[in-house]
């Protein structure tokens, strides 16, 4: 790990940095500060209005180092910030610097009028880790995780919708859907909670705490769009209609990736990778050893998708996706005999994965191009 990643991680981890220079911080001051006596690392305001200059160092391993690091502690003892009072701090990684030279430091330290602080490079380390694993979060810099779901199809959300169409409003309590009495439109918890979250996912309703489900703006237009019920004869549930389906690939591709969306995209990186080789049928037995193709698919999918999966999870997860993204057009499902099938991006799904791979790469570049700046 390179002095500025530690650099950048202590900065944003606060009360860690407070730990090791044993001083209570208001702010940060500055950072790569240029003075006629050098680039300063560092420097940050303690609450009592005293500025602590920083001389940053990861480990220091020789002797010519710890020489080089005396001359530049000389010439940063000249500078000072008026009006305020400023204390110098040597801050080293404690648990990559020999013990024998540690005690050099300390007494090169105390004759140079310097304050010794230490780190620890392992915590930095998991520190960074860990805000990177937030970023990801929150930005989605990989695409976070996918949802396992009994959902066949998209236009199951429609059953969701269509209350909102039929009563003309864009609000509905909750209890019209669900209602333990059995009172409600789906009488199932599960079945009502599977529908809510796939249209929560795709930004077409939101849940208030008055317990009622509201359209978003997606989902007005999405129930404007939806085929009218003298068209649709006997379906329980409406088909997505061209225009529904066009309003989904919008929220697919809006930059907000969610877990049901997350779905089809690592479907499509799956298909785009395995050249759409296997698709398993939902009636698909386990492999009883590792030669077997379908086991190499099998441990390739949670290596990809980062969790783990029992073999009837994956088979439905892979053959449910597939049949939504067929429904958006992303891809072609080729029957055939046996226990698997094959599929194909279409035009649509290649240029849905490629954008998707885009925006990740941007969300990624716009994270680590800050941290290049020395």
């Amino acid at each position: 790990m390179n002095e500025r990643l530690v650099q950048w991680t202590l900065l944003r981890e606060w009360s860690y940095l407070q730990t090791c220079l044993r001083f209570p911080l208001s702010h940060r001051y500055g950072e790569y500060i240029r003075t006629e006596h050098g680039i300063l690392d560092f420097v940050v305001l303690t609450k009592d209005c005293q500025l602590l200059i920083v001389e940053l160092e990861t480990s220091i391993n020789d002797q010519r180092k710890l020489r080089f690091i005396g001359d530049q502690l000389q010439r940063y003892k000249k500078i000072s910030f008026r009006p305020y009072p400023s204390t110098l701090i040597l801050l080293y990684a404690d648990d990559v610097t020999p013990v024998g030279l540690a005690q050099e430091i300390k007494r090169q330290c105390q004759y140079l009028n310097v304050l010794p602080r230490t780190y620890s490079l392992q915590k930095v380390r998991t520190l960074y880790q860990k805000m990177i694993a937030e970023l990801t979060k929150s930005v989605g810099i990989p695409l976070g995780p996918t949802c396992a779901m009994d959902v066949c199809y998209l236009r199951w959300m429609n059953a969701l919708i269509k209350p909102f169409v039929d009563r003309k409003v864009n609000e509905l309590p909750i209890s019209v859907f669900f209602d333990p009495n059995g009172k409600g439109i789906f009488k199932s918890r599960t079945v009502y909670s599977v529908r809510k979250r796939l249209c929560e996912d795709f930004e077409l309703i939101r849940e208030t705490l008055q317990r009622s489900l509201v359209l978003t703006e997606y989902g007005k237009r999405f129930a404007d769009a939806m085929i009218p019920e003298v068209l649709i004869g006997h379906a329980q549930i409406p088909p997505l209609s061209l225009e529904q389906k066009r309003i989904l690939l919008e929220v697919l591709t809006n930059g907000t990736i969610r877990p049901c969306k997350a779905n089809i995209y690592y479907f499509l990186r799956f298909v785009y990778l395995t050249e759409g080789a296997w698709v398993p049928k939902p009636t698909a037995p386990e492999p009883k050893s590792e030669s077997e193709p379908a086991f190499g698919y099998w441990q390739l999918t949670m290596a990809l998708f980062g969790k783990r999966y029992s073999w009837r999870t994956i088979t439905d997860f892979l053959s449910f996706t597939c049949n939504q993204c067929e429904e958006l057009g992303l891809v072609e499902r080729l029957k055939l005999e046996g226990t698997s099938d094959r599929a194909i991006l279409t035009p649509l799904g290649s240029r849905i994965l490629g954008l998707m791979e885009i925006d990740l790469h941007l969300k990624r570049e716009r994270i680590h191009i800050p941290m290049q700046v020395s």
